[in-house]
């Protein structure tokens, strides 16, 4: 993608920010979110992103331009979602309405979702799976979705919708939670008697296909899950993780049952090819990063 003008919300965030420094590369790249991390607006400034200071949940997009070529939304209440559903539900769902109204004129509109919207199981689920989101986080991701997919058709606004399966980079992700666990010497909760499965991606795949779902828009709206094409189980990750940092992990056990989801990413392999850096290879960058930093701290 080359020569357009872009808005990507959610800037800051742990896809916000890659996405948005890999767009402004060779793009024309607008950033929107609250940015309350001063250090991440500065980072995204000296790259060349023009920053749009706002809050989503209190503020109206009536000053906000409406020439963009193509939307990124990526901006997402994760926390406290069923503390706060009336505030999950504004961001997550209304705020796709918002948006897509005030920009009806691009060329495409890409939506970041979550596998959360399924129903949680060790059985992959590709787009047609099980709908049955637990919480006000997956309820609300599944409102925006089901709001973006009207919206497309009703005023013909080429969408596509990213059902996103943990993405993880050396800034964030459920692996890198785990890695920074397993280096502290932190107890890490495991199931006593279930495994689960988690299909990880790293963060530069995750990106080329985010970009490239922009030529998958369309009306109706297109649906795809977006995940490590490496269905491993938690067990197993920790243990490349343990490798990597050369640490053994503590480990607390509990009989709560863990929420997961395991991604049929066959679609994405289809139109986008197989990832470029195995599992492996990610966590080990990770466990890398993290004795970097040790090493310089």
């Amino acid at each position: 993608m080359k020569g357009q003008k872009i808005l990507v919300t959610g800037a800051p965030g742990l896809v916000g920010s890659a996405l948005t420094l890999e767009l402004c590369k060779n793009n024309e790249v607008y950033g929107l979110a609250r940015f309350s991390d001063a250090g991440m607006r500065t980072k995204l400034e000296q790259a060349g992103v023009s920053i749009i200071q706002k809050d989503v949940h209190r503020e109206s997009l009536d000053d906000l331009p409406d020439d963009f070529d193509y939307i990124f939304s990526q901006v997402v209440m994760v926390d406290s979602c069923d503390e706060n559903p009336g505030e999950a539900f504004d961001v997550n769902a209304y705020f796709v309405g918002r948006l897509m109204d005030h920009c009806r004129k691009a060329s495409g509109v890409v939506l970041a979702s979550s596998g959360s919207v399924y129903a949680p199981g060790p059985d992959p689920l590709d787009e047609d799976g099980t709908i049955g989101p637990v919480n006000a986080y997956g309820i609300s991701k599944l409102g925006g979705e089901l709001l973006g997919i009207f919206l497309s058709q009703q005023w013909q606004i080429p969408t596509c919708i990213l059902r996103y399966f943990f993405p993880y980079s050396p800034d964030g992700g459920r692996p890198t939670q785990w890695a920074r666990q397993i280096a502290n010497s932190e107890e890490i909760l495991v199931n006593r008697a279930y495994d689960p499965v988690f299909s990880p991606l790293y963060m530069s795949d995750c990106i080329r296909y985010t970009i490239e779902s922009a030529r998958h828009c369309s009306v109706p709206a297109t649906v795809i899950n977006v995940g490590g094409a490496e269905t491993v189980t938690q067990a197993e990750i920790l243990a490349i993780l343990s490798e990597s940092l050369d640490v053994e992990p503590k480990f607390r056990e509990t009989d709560e049952v863990p929420r997961f989801w395991n991604a049929d990413v066959g679609l994405m392999l289809r139109l986008f090819g197989p990832p470029e850096v195995t599992l492996k290879e990610g966590l080990t960058r990770v466990a890398g990063a993290l004795r970097t930093r040790d090493r310089q701290s």
